[in-house]
Parts: structure tokens; C-alpha cells; sequence
């Protein structure tokens, strides 16, 4: 097993301070997200790239993943070939950081489309990214994320049955999947059965512990949640896995939740001590 985490841990930290900090806290990896503060897009120097790939290999680091907010499934015409293009550019400056995959978001669509054309568009784009994602040398890591709509209680299609049923329907072994252990559960299905539907294509996983209370589902540091953490680093371990787990502390999307120097120690502490038990 690796461990990384995301920048999105860290709002406020440099980029050299984020890895000095997983350097020092026993980490493997770091999955970049936010730089300096600011989200990662298509318009990111590729000079500043390359000086933190290099700074990134010169602390001893790998990098999983670079993260987009990609959205995948754009139905054809103009819209769609801004993602691709969009995605076509995140791929060469993967690259350029070292990162191993892009994260990308497929599946993600409105209630007022079919569901058979979102998989076909979806399909449709893997296809067209092909030649880059293969000349970059980087993978593209579709995670596992619902809709913003109920697709699971009234279609009863989850993210990871989609994304299945999307790359068991093209030959694109530059894609895969990137489990984020949170947002299937929160779906309300089974960690057996996004085992079972992501296994074939799996790639890396974003992980993180969480609790339900009186306004919804909460971020708690890792180990201390309701997330069947434990049942999935055993599944994937027993089956070979062993990639990067990368821990996901949104405190960008969530301010009120804990800073990022409270919780990121103890991430890497409970996966250590949980494989040596």
C-alpha cells in the first residue's frame, strides 16, 4: 500500500510546505489539487508544473493523481469539445507533474437526460481522449461520484454500476476508475457491491471517515467514522491492490471542518497500524 493525501486538505499551504508535510508525516505521495491555494485547470503554468515535479522527486514523492473538476459526460457540440480540449490539456500537464492518473468526473449528468445517452457520450469522450491519455502516459481515473440527483432510488443505477457498464462497453485500457469509498456509500449501496462493480478497473481510491448526524453526513478524522474502512483495505488487499490510498480532507469545500496538520498524522497511523494487525 501507498498513502498520499489531496491538497484540498490544505487551503492555505504552499506547495512546498504541503510536501514538506508529507514528507515528515511518513507519506508516500501527494494528489494535487489545489496549488498555492487555487484550484488546478487547464490554464496552469506548465513551467510551475515542472518545478514541482521536480521538487516532488527530490523529496522522494510519488503522485497518484492530478484532480480536475473534468465533467466527462457533456453531451455533442460546443460544450463537449471544450471538455475535451479542457481534457486534452490536464493530460499533457498530468504529465508535466509526474502524476500516474487524472481524475476525472464520468457519469455525472441531469435527471432530464436518458441514461443510455449519458453512457454513450461518456464512452464517446473516453474514446476521443485515447490517443493523448496513451502518448501522456497517464491514466484516466473516473471517480465515483453521484449525479446531484437521486439516480440510485428511482433508477436504481449507482455510480460505480454506470462506470461499469461504461468501460466494460469500450476498449480503453487508458481508463479506469477511482474509488472514492464515501460517495457509493452515501448512494446508499453496499461496499460489497462497489467492490464487485469497480474491481476489473480500479485504479487508486480516495478515502476518508465520516459520521451521520442530525444535519446529514459529517467528516471526522480517519478512524473514528462509520465508513466500512477496514472490510475495503481488506478486499482490495487479498486481491493484489496494492496502489496508492489517498486520504481526502475536503477542508476547501468545508471550512468548519478540522485544519489539515490536526488530521493528516493520523491517517497515515491508522493504515500502518490496521495492515500490521
Amino acid at each position: 500500500m501507498k498513502f498520499s493525501y489531496s491538497t484540498i486538505a490544505c487551503p492555505q499551504w504552499s506547495w512546498q510546505y504541503a510536501l514538506d508535510q508529507a514528507s515528515t508525516l511518513g507519506y508516500d505521495g501527494i494528489e494535487w489539487r489545489l496549488i498555492d491555494g487555487k484550484m488546478v485547470d487547464a490554464d496552469f503554468p506548465v513551467e510551475t508544473a515542472r518545478t514541482i515535479a521536480k521538487a516532488t522527486v527530490a523529496a522522494g514523492l510519488g503522485v497518484p493523481a492530478l484532480d480536475t473538476s473534468i465533467q466527462l459526460t457533456a453531451a455533442p457540440g460546443a460544450e463537449r469539445e471544450r471538455v475535451l480540449d479542457d481534457s486534452r490539456r490536464l493530460l499533457r500537464l498530468a504529465a508535466e507533474f509526474g502524476a500516474e492518473h487524472l481524475r476525472m468526473f464520468g457519469g455525472t449528468y441531469p435527471e432530464t437526460v436518458a441514461d443510455a445517452d449519458a453512457l454513450g457520450w461518456t464512452q464517446d469522450a473516453l474514446v476521443a481522449l485515447q490517443p493523448e491519455a496513451r502518448d501522456s502516459g497517464v491514466r484516466i481515473a473516473l471517480e465515483l461520484h453521484d449525479c446531484g440527483w437521486d439516480r440510485a432510488g428511482s433508477r436504481g443505477i449507482t455510480s460505480s454500476r454506470f462506470l461499469a457498464d461504461v468501460l466494460s462497453g469500450v476498449d480503453v485500457p487508458e481508463a479506469g476508475l477511482q474509488w472514492d469509498i464515501a460517495n457509493p456509500f452515501l448512494e446508499g449501496e453496499p461496499a460489497e457491491q462497489t467492490w464487485r462493480n469497480v474491481r476489473p478497473w480500479l485504479l487508486y481510491l480516495q478515502v476518508k471517515d465520516m459520521v451521520r448526524g442530525e444535519n446529514g453526513w459529517t467528516y471526522v478524522p480517519f478512524g473514528e467514522g462509520e465508513l466500512p474502512i477496514g472490510e475495503i483495505v481488506d478486499w482490495i488487499t487479498a486481491a493484489g491492490f496494492d496502489g496508492w490510498f489517498s486520504f481526502e480532507w475536503e477542508k476547501w469545500w468545508h471550512p468548519e471542518i478540522a485544519e489539515a496538520e490536526t488530521v493528516l498524522p493520523g491517517f497515515v497511523t491508522w493504515m500502518k497500524s490496521y495492515g500490521q494487525a
